[in-house]
């Protein structure tokens, strides 16, 4: 597989300090993008610990990841759903310990999106207001849902997407890395195809295009490093109110996995303790139960229906709450319900016109939000930096 990844971050035109916090993999593996939030650089320390404890996370498990690259099993798949989601949970528990133990740190938190690709795969873990695209054949789809009350009641039916752009509600986060004593954690998967462009942005970038197409345009039009920067340029001119920060990744080439048949594989999944909660910051807020009570927000699965190609976003899911940390009898009997594997045929292409609920399949998604996209349950369940290049070619 040969990938190219793109990273810039800038402080933006109205803010002193960059709390965004991003990190490119240099074997091209995982790609992570956090906003940070906090008064007195709160912000900047949850953002760099959230980015900081994913990357060591998921650096202890490169054997896995590449494993998966070279071997395609449920088993293996599972596992890697697991360990991103693990990673995300581990750094939830870190920013609040923090914050908790330091006054100066009080109420910080984050929010966190992150790629891993593991052969013709990308696996997405997001919490919070960033954002992951993907821009497949010039046409570009949001993979992710904003964790935000204006989203919330979008999804609801109680804003339009035009009165959600301009909602007091739209920096409002309900869901973020820090912000409750359980965090939720939206995952997302999809096979790539050779072409295929991942952007993953804060929303001091996405904040400035409304219409996610001029993303797949200017891609198409520029190769990824000036690419990004003419993104960052277009932010900063039409105001640049946040730090903005965006990773590019580019498939080039992808290489066959061999599908294998697999006996008594095990899954080891990273021990992750159960999280803590903090509170609201003077920037991105977060509504406790009662405010969400009064705005009438029940959080309820519906499916939306998107044209990814023009609309304003292109919401997925509503934020759900994450699913329980599974227990050692669970993990022990995870190969005992499957001893045998059956062999996984290679994915075919997607299809040239990505829609939501195709590209995020429902392999990695919890059973609520499976059953509100309509989708079959035949997948796993799972429980500041400057401008630089990476890849890997193997």
């Amino acid at each position: 597989m040969k990938l190219e990844a793109v990273m810039l971050t800038d402080v933006g035109v109205v803010r002193e300090h960059n709390e965004d916090a991003v990190f490119v993999d240099p074997a091209g593996r995982f790609f992570i993008v956090a906003d940070g939030m906090g008064g007195h650089a709160a912000g900047e320390v949850a953002s760099g610990m959230a980015v900081e404890t994913v990357r060591k996370t998921l650096e202890a498990a490169t054997g896995l990841i590449d494993a998966f690259a070279e071997r395609v099993t449920d088993n293996a798949r599972k596992a890697l759903v697991q360990l991103l989601q693990s990673a995300v949970l581990a750094a939830h528990q870190a920013v609040f310990q923090r914050g908790s133990k330091e006054r100066d740190k009080e109420g910080m938190g984050t929010t966190l999106d992150v790629v891993l690709v593991a052969g013709r795969e990308a696996f997405v873990a997001h919490v919070g207001d960033s954002r992951t695209y993907l821009i497949r054949d010039k046409k570009a789809a949001q993979l992710t849902t904003d964790h935000t009350v204006a989203e919330v009641l979008v999804i609801e039916g109680k804003l339009t997407i035009e009165e959600a752009l301009v909602s007091p509600y739209r920096n409002v986060l309900v869901n973020a890395i820090g912000v409750a004593e359980s965090v939720g954690v939206e995952m997302a998967h999809l096979q790539l195809k050779e072409g295929d462009q991942i952007l993953l942005c804060s929303d001091g970038l996405h904040d400035y295009f409304l219409v996610e197409q001029e993303l797949a345009d200017i891609l198409v039009a520029e190769a990824p490093a000036q690419a990004i920067a003419k993104m960052i340029d277009a932010a900063k001119e039409r105001g640049g109110h946040d730090n903005i920060t965006g990773i590019v990744i580019t498939v080039h080439e992808l290489r066959e996995a061999v599908p294998v048949l697999v006996e008594n594989e095990s899954t080891q999944p990273v021990d992750v303790s159960n999280p803590a909660t903090w509170s609201e910051d003077e920037a991105t807020e977060s509504l406790s139960p009662r405010d969400l009570d009064q705005l009438g927000s029940s959080f309820a699965m519906r499916k939306v229906v998107s044209d990814a190609a023009t609309r304003p976003t292109a919401p997925m899911i509503a934020p759900v709450p994450g699913p329980p940390e599974p227990s050692a009898a669970e993990l022990a009997a995870l190969d005992a319900t499957d001893p045998a594997l059956p062999v996984v045929a290679p994915p075919a292409d997607p299809p040239s016109n990505p829609d939501l609920t195709e590209v995020a399949t429902a392999v990695t998604l919890p059973p609520p939000v499976r059953a509100a996209l309509g989708v079959e349950d035949t997948g796993p369940q799972p429980s500041a930096a400057p401008s630089a290049t990476a890849g890997s070619d193997d």
